[in-house]
């Protein structure tokens, strides 16, 4: 069955992003209606996918663009919306902190590297780094702190 789902969920996706083709699968309403999926998950799941196109190899511009189309969707997949229960998920994934999960101070700390190291390499967000090298260490100390 998850043969035939990936199967028309690449169809879907094919015809959304352009293909000259036309989708047969059902509407997306009626697929998820039974399902209660909510914004969070929907999160996650779009999250996976932009992870995914860039473990295959796609630009940036285009990762975004296929994100932003996926995210048209979202009406149509949340037909009856749950809550997102923080609270509970929180309690599921562990008894830890997230603090504690990412591995205490020196977590945050390869964290807060990696994430200064992606947002300064990055065209879209270099710019707001590039003006003021020298306060990028100070912000790292900042958030390390």
């Amino acid at each position: 069955k998850l043969d035939a789902v990936k199967s028309t969920q690449g169809q879907y996706l094919s015809v959304i992003f352009g293909a000259p083709i036309q989708y047969t699968g059902r509407p997306l309403d009626r697929v998820h209606a039974v399902m209660s999926i909510s914004d969070y998950e929907f999160d996650c799941f779009l999250e996976h996918a932009q992870t995914s196109l860039r473990d295959v190899g796609a630009d940036t511009s285009s990762i975004d663009e296929a994100i932003v189309i996926m995210e048209t969707a979202r009406r149509d997949v949340l037909i009856n919306r749950k809550p997102h229960d923080v609270k509970k998920t929180q309690e599921a994934a562990s008894a830890k902190t997230v603090y504690e999960r990412l591995g205490g101070d020196s977590g945050i700390t390869s964290f807060v590297e990696q994430m200064y190291e992606k947002a300064t390499a990055d065209v879209r967000t270099k710019s707001f780094f590039e003006k003021n090298k020298a306060k990028v260490s100070v912000h790292k100390k900042q958030l390390v702190a």
